[in-house]
């Protein structure tokens, strides 16, 4: 139990720090997809990343990068400690004793059986933000 315990809390603080350092990454990048194509001859809002990184900061402030990260941020830690949790009980279960290393395709198996129920977990929730996204466009 205390390695269960141990791979939860893993996976939520891994899960949460993935999102707190990635998250003014793909805002950029979703400012930059879905700025409107200007006119013939004018320039487009923003000219790179860069550029919408300083005018998201001059508008918004630093806040600005990170909005929006509420919801994903509880659904990546959630789907980071299921990824751990369910790739330490498959190690427990393919291990011949406990402690012994595991071959190349034990982990082969491992990673894929916790990518499997991650991939449950996480399809319904990215076909929901997919199809909110073009909702509200």
């Amino acid at each position: 139990m205390a390695d269960v315990a141990k791979d939860l809390t893993a996976g939520t603080i891994g899960g949460a720090t993935q999102l707190i350092v990635g998250h003014p990454f793909d805002t950029i990048k979703v400012k930059l997809q879905s700025q409107p194509v200007p006119p013939l001859g004018q320039l487009p809002r923003y000219s790179g990343a860069i550029d919408a990184v300083k005018q998201t900061i001059a508008a918004e402030g630093p806040r600005g990068l990170y909005k929006g990260m509420g919801a994903p941020l509880a659904t990546v830690a959630s789907l980071n400690a299921v990824l751990f949790t369910v790739r330490g009980q498959m190690e427990a279960l393919l291990r011949s004793e406990p402690g012994a290393p595991l071959t190349v395709n034990q982990q082969v198996v491992a990673g894929a059986g916790a990518g499997v129920a991650v991939a449950i977990l996480a399809t319904p929730t990215e076909l929901v933000k997919c199809r909110s996204v073009h909702f509200f466009q």
